[in-house]
């Protein structure tokens, strides 16, 4: 009992003692949407309730700097849905947050879900949606400030469990809120001649990405895992230094889809995929979080919505870079890459 009780102390001073810390309590309201356009039917609006602690960093390393002090902390949520077929959602991501343009910031929370009513609990057979009582959480959203106290954002929030317990169709959130921040205030942009010298960069940018990777079976008479590939052409433009732009080239193997074309006869000559995928990429020191979406332009008749994602984390050093990404088709996860790739400046500014 007297661990249990130090342990709350400890996570309640956590936020005392942290410098440049700030608590953020918000409203939302949205559309709770099933993967697949022949599903929405099930589609049900939802409001919910967002508490977050977030801290900033400070120092004078030159990320730090041109990030405006980026900010790392943890998000629990509520959202209400009456009418869901999964019942309410409650989350917790651990959240990084950096400027995107003026007052404008972007958001990439991690973390896990769980419903009131997933098929778990109610063996409701119309529930092919969330199985299993945790669920992988993603939250990707943007946030725009409003003076020193206010805030104003909308957001992406997705829910499954990789197929790991089926079925698995996965939920998404498109919401849009409103939440007030307590302690410190917001600071407002820092200008590029605010942070004092400005060292050697490169603006564009070309490079490519080896990503072998591995993805759970579909169906429950498939077989239960396969292995997925996929080499990336990437084309990066710093805004920054540390945020970039661009377009990825994506030409990969799905081995589960492959399976499924067998089986089905499906006439699509080669086992390849072919997509293009626009990129958004922020950088904190040695690491970097990148996602995109774009459309698949050569694809089996087997995928029926040809829109594909990925979110990645990444460790750079010198002009190479390792990590882990999950790789999504119409926002459910298909197959987890780990990933080696090169960058290749091709011209450079000062």
């Amino acid at each position: 009992m007297k661990r249990l009780a130090l342990i709350l102390l400890l996570a309640l001073a956590v936020p005392a003692a942290a410098q440049n810390s700030h608590w953020e309590v918000g409203l939302n309201g949205g559309w709770m949407s099933p993967n697949g356009f022949s599903m929405l039917d099930y589609a049900a609006f939802g409001t919910g309730v967002d508490v977050a602690w977030l801290w900033q960093t400070s120092g004078s390393a030159y990320w730090i700097q041109w990030r405006r002090q980026p900010s790392f902390g943890i998000k629990g949520s509520f959202e209400y849905v009456p009418d869901g077929i999964a019942g309410s959602r409650i989350g917790l991501v651990g959240l990084v947050r950096a400027p995107l343009y003026g007052r404008l910031d972007y958001n990439i929370g991690v973390g896990l879900s769980s419903f009131t009513r997933t098929r778990y609990v109610t063996h409701d057979q119309e529930n092919i949606f969330i199985s299993s009582l945790l669920c992988c959480l993603i939250d990707i959203g943007f946030v725009y400030n409003i003076g020193e106290r206010l805030q104003l954002s909308a957001s992406f929030v997705h829910s499954s469990n990789g197929n790991l317990v089926r079925p698995n169709k996965g939920l998404n959130f498109l919401q849009l809120g409103f939440a007030a921040r307590l302690g410190e205030g917001y600071k407002g942009p820092v200008t590029r001649e605010g942070i004092g010298y400005v060292p050697f960069f490169s603006r564009h940018e070309v490079g490519f990405t080896l990503s072998p990777g591995g993805s759970m079976s579909r169906h429950t008479f498939q077989p239960g895992f396969f292995f997925d590939y996929d080499i990336s052409l990437n084309y990066c433009y710093y805004i920054v230094p540390l945020i970039s732009v661009g377009a990825t080239v994506d030409l990969w193997y799905n081995g589960s889809h492959d399976w499924q074309r067998e089986v089905y006869h499906d006439p699509y000559p080669v086992p390849m995929y072919v997509g293009v995928m626009g990129t958004l990429e922020g950088h904190w020191g040695p690491l970097s979080i990148k996602a995109g979406v774009g459309p698949q332009l050569f694809v089996s008749s087997f995928v029926t919505i040809p829109i594909y994602e990925r979110v990645g984390a990444y460790y750079n050093w010198g002009s190479n870079y390792v990590g882990v990404a999950i790789n999504a088709h119409a926002a459910k996860a298909e197959f987890i890459e780990w990933s080696y790739g090169r960058r290749f400046p091709i011209k450079s500014n000062r």
